[in-house]
């Protein structure tokens, strides 16, 4: 017995090591998850507190869902913008990853996820049609956007779309009194299922290109891919000429010849002609979540027949899942030259599909006299500004562009540059969309109660005489969708058309000129809604509303955020531009953390520029202060005798200022970003006061850094760099 244990133990204490690493590593990597992990946590325990629940207990669970989601928003306030997360952290063996693009995006789905809960309950009430996993589907919803944010894997991708979706189809037709809340479920879901047929048939035959779902090694073997494209192309030839030959009945070559050739050719070019279609089948089946054109057909009649703040989560939330998808799927993993430019490129395809998008959605809004279609169409629009960035994103991480007579080193520095910038611009309009949009649904849901919709817009005629704060809150909204400054959606079209005119390709500035004449036609149908409310005579009957204070105070904060938003435009375009830096390199890497450090070291530089400007301004105030001080005429006291000698120090004003004549040259040299002798030492999370302290911008190997020293072309590529939309 004693030598069966022996035998036995060692095998038995073998893996525990091992296990225990297991385990150590899948808890550090849920504690990067989280805000994703605390909505997971909550949805379940909503879904369990709801089994044992009373009716009573309903009214209470909203509480309780608001409560989760704060603890997730906490969480995610916490990790964005600490250093840990600049290069990005890798989870989950590279299926998920942790970084400033993914926790910003986080935030925003939290957002719109408590906006929708905040009156999502008074509405299931009031129209007779409450249930009690109402809450808990919105988060689970909430958990697979938030799968979309942090997804490095094509299976995570489908995954997190399949989440998010299955809870979205329950959501449109839990209204089981509505023949239309029904219909608008079957058609999502018909359409869904076969999207995500697609979806998953695109992934197929990129894993039978690649051999790999994850997105960095795809990365890696498109070069590959096209490499053994161009090898096998004189074995086709080959095999061309000799069908020539044979057709024209001359000698043939030896068929052992041509027996390889056909082998090698097919064996060349078998995984380029497995990979494009792919990507277009990919590309497909992410643009029906994000409702483009001509996969839109579905979006009206299920924005139409949803349950009103069912359609504020889709309109909001599904796009922020969608786009995020969308970006790091193509736009940081498919964006190299080869598939960024014809004839193989996707950019083209979606350059045309953005038009087409901005132009449908906007033309068939004119006519709907239907508030929730004339949103529905409205979203569409947006969706096809929204491509516009992706595209110049693409181009510029691709090299498609046309940058002058810039040395290469400089060419790859704007390029990287503008590309973040991009990016930044994509994920600004994509937050600030939300929230406008999440305010107008609110209002929409709030018009109305007892089974009463007011969705008709001449059923919105006086509604600033009888409700002036709600049509207050619905008007910023509008104006902010509608582009409208100081609003925060100018600075979004702003910023999306500012990187698109940085590419000089006659494609962006086509799509940019048809973007402003569209936003020209979706001011008219915003505008026609606004007037029915001011300036039209109230109806005869007065249209319920919704009772509890959820939807006012949605609307509330997104017109305040709509307004602050934009009033802070700078600061708040900061954030997109950090969750934006580096964005095409993999997760945890070198070069990822090196554009994330140069981009802290150009705001610490912008910050010190604007206070030595603002400390030099005091000191020509001062100076205009003395020198009229000096014309007055003097008298011939004693006091006024020692004028000039109380001068003295004025007259070494210019050596005083020498420092600041010499801002340019200080400026051309890279300046030391360690913190000064005098200086706090940072905390746990790299910050100084409140203020994250920038690291040692070190360019990583491999990394084209131009220095400011070779002059004229470097210079030209900092002219180049886009600057952010500023109020």
């Amino acid at each position: 017995m004693i030598s069966i244990t022996a035998m036995i133990a060692p095998d038995v204490a073998a893996p525990i090591p091992a296990v225990a690493s297991a385990g150590s590593t899948a808890l550090a990597d849920l504690s990067h998850l989280g805000p994703m992990m605390a909505v997971a946590i909550w949805s379940l325990l909503l879904l369990l507190s709801d089994a044992f629940a009373g009716p009573g207990f309903r009214g209470f669970q909203r509480r309780i869902a608001l409560v989760g989601l704060a603890i997730a928003a906490g969480l995610g306030v916490m990790q964005f913008g600490m250093i840990e997360y600049d290069a990005g952290v890798s989870v989950f063996s590279g299926l998920l990853s942790v970084d400033h693009f993914s926790v910003l995006l986080d935030l925003g789905v939290i957002v719109v996820a408590a906006g929708v809960i905040a009156f999502a309950g008074d509405y299931a009430r009031s129209h007779r049609f409450e249930y009690g996993e109402q809450e808990s589907l919105i988060l689970i919803a909430a958990f697979g956007m938030m799968i979309l944010n942090h997804a490095c894997d094509l299976v995570a991708i489908f995954l997190g779309i399949e989440t998010m979706s299955i809870a979205i189809y329950v959501l449109v037709g839990a209204r089981w009194n509505s023949r239309a809340s029904s219909e608008a479920a079957l058609k999502y879901f018909i359409m869904g299922a076969f999207s995500s047929g697609i979806l998953l048939m695109g992934i197929a035959l990129m894993y039978g290109a690649t051999g790999t779902t994850n997105l960095d090694q795809l990365a890696a073997s498109i070069g590959q891919i096209f490499t053994a494209w161009g090898a096998a192309q004189p074995y086709v030839e080959l095999v061309v000429q000799s069908e020539a030959l044979r057709a024209a009945g001359q000698a043939l070559p030896p068929p052992e010849a041509v027996a390889d050739a056909v082998d090698k050719s097919v064996i060349g070019m078998a995984p380029a002609a497995l990979f494009i279609p792919g990507v277009f089948l990919l590309l497909a089946g992410l643009l029906f979540k994000v409702s483009a054109v001509p996969f839109h057909m579905w979006t009206p009649d299920a924005y139409d027949g949803a349950p009103t703040p069912t359609t504020a989560f889709m309109a909001a939330g599904v796009k922020i899942g969608g786009f995020a998808a969308l970006l790091k799927v193509f736009v940081g993993t498919l964006a190299t030259q080869r598939l960024a430019t014809a004839p193989y490129g996707w950019t083209s395809v979606v350059a045309v599909i953005a038009l087409l998008t901005m132009t449908v959605g906007n033309f068939a809004a004119v006519r709907q006299p239907n508030v929730k279609r004339l949103l529905a169409y409205s979203s569409i629009a947006h969706v096809g500004y929204i491509l516009v960035g992706i595209v110049a994103a693409a181009n510029f991480y691709g090299h498609a562009y046309s940058v002058g007579t810039l040395r290469p080193a400089d060419q790859i520095e704007w390029s990287r540059l503008t590309g973040d910038f991009s990016v930044a611009a994509v994920l600004f309009y994509v937050l600030t969309y939300a929230v406008a949009t999440l305010g107008a649904f609110a209002c929409v849901s709030w018009y109305g109660a007892n089974k009463i919709e007011g969705t008709t817009a001449h059923e919105w005629s006086g509604l600033a005489q009888r409700h002036p704060a709600m049509a207050l809150g619905l008007t910023i909204c509008l104006l902010s969708l509608m582009g409208m400054p100081p609003t925060v959606g100018f600075f979004g079209k702003v910023g999306l058309f500012r990187a698109a005119l940085e590419n000089d390709n006659i494609m962006m500035r086509v799509l940019v000129i048809a973007a402003l004449l569209n936003s020209v036609v979706g001011a008219y149908y915003y505008l026609r809604l606004i007037v029915s409310m001011y300036f039209r005579p109230p109806g005869s009957t007065d249209m319920p509303t919704l009772p509890g204070r959820g939807a006012r105070v949605v609307v509330g904060v997104a017109a305040v955020g709509c307004l602050g938003l934009g009033v802070l435009g700078d600061a708040s375009f900061r954030r997109a531009e950090l969750a934006a830096a580096g964005f095409p390199y993999a997760a945890g890497s070198e070069q990822r953390s090196y554009w994330v450090d140069k981009l802290r070291t150009r705001w610490e530089d912008a910050d010190l520029a604007a206070e030595a400007k603002a400390k030099g301004g005091d000191e020509d105030a001062q100076g205009k202060a003395d020198a009229k001080a000096d014309d007055k005429p003097a008298d011939a006291k004693a006091p006024d005798a020692k004028a000039p000698d109380a001068k003295a120090p004025d007259a070494k004003a210019p050596d005083a200022k020498a420092p600041d004549a010499k801002a340019p040259d200080s400026k051309a040299e890279p300046r030391p970003t360690m913190p000064r002798g005098d200086a706090k030492a940072p905390d746990a999370q790299g910050r100084v006061d409140g203020r994250i302290e920038a690291r040692p911008t070190t360019p990583p190997s491999g990394t084209a850094t131009p220095t400011d020293a070779k002059a004229p072309e470097a210079k030209a590529a900092e002219a180049k760099a886009p600057a952010k939309p500023n109020p």
